[in-house]
């Protein structure tokens, strides 16, 4: 009868940790200001861990994209920016390592990047901007998940089970 119990509770500690204890790692998109279901997007365990956002710029109305990749640590490094027009709001040269040149498209590149953010804030355009985020080769429209004019908080999280089921997850 005694072992029986402490089977029990063995079995209901067990069950606990696995749908409760953080182990998946995932870029998470959440809202800050509103409710709203978390956007979990889960990471390989491999190298591919490189998504991107796609927005147009405010003031030209030309596209930008700014790629990251996760690192072990969970922090977000920026490692490229793409954009068109060096106009106010962009940079129009390299800093430090990184690498300026202009692209056979006649775009903008700044490479070799190496900035790390523990997180990044994104204000969701009401107007233009068009909020995308990228991983995979999908593309997904911010604003359809969060709305526009949303101000979003994207980090790198480890995820429970139960945080993987209540939040809206998107498979590259």
């Amino acid at each position: 009868m005694k072992w029986k119990r402490i089977a029990a509770a063995v079995s209901v500690c067990a069950l606990f940790l696995l749908i409760f204890v953080p182990f998946k790692t995932c870029i998470v998109l959440e809202s800050i200001k509103q409710e709203s279901k978390d956007v979990l997007v889960p990471l390989p365990s491999s190298e591919e861990r490189e998504f991107s956002i796609l927005y147009t710029h405010s003031i030209h109305l030309s596209d930008v994209l700014e790629t990251y990749k996760a690192d072990e640590e969970s922090n977000i490094i920026q490692t490229t920016l793409v954009y068109e027009d060096t106009a106010i709001g962009m940079p129009g040269g390299a800093a430090g390592e990184e690498v300026f040149e202009r692209t056979e498209g006649g775009k903008y590149k700044i490479s070799n990047m190496n900035r790390t953010f523990p997180h990044i804030d994104i204000s969701i355009g009401q107007v233009a901007a068009n909020h995308r985020f990228i991983y995979n080769e999908k593309v997904y429209r911010l604003a359809d998940y969060f709305g526009e004019g949303a101000l979003i908080r994207m980090s790198v999280q480890k995820q429970s089970l139960f945080q993987l089921w209540k939040g809206v997850i998107l498979n590259g």
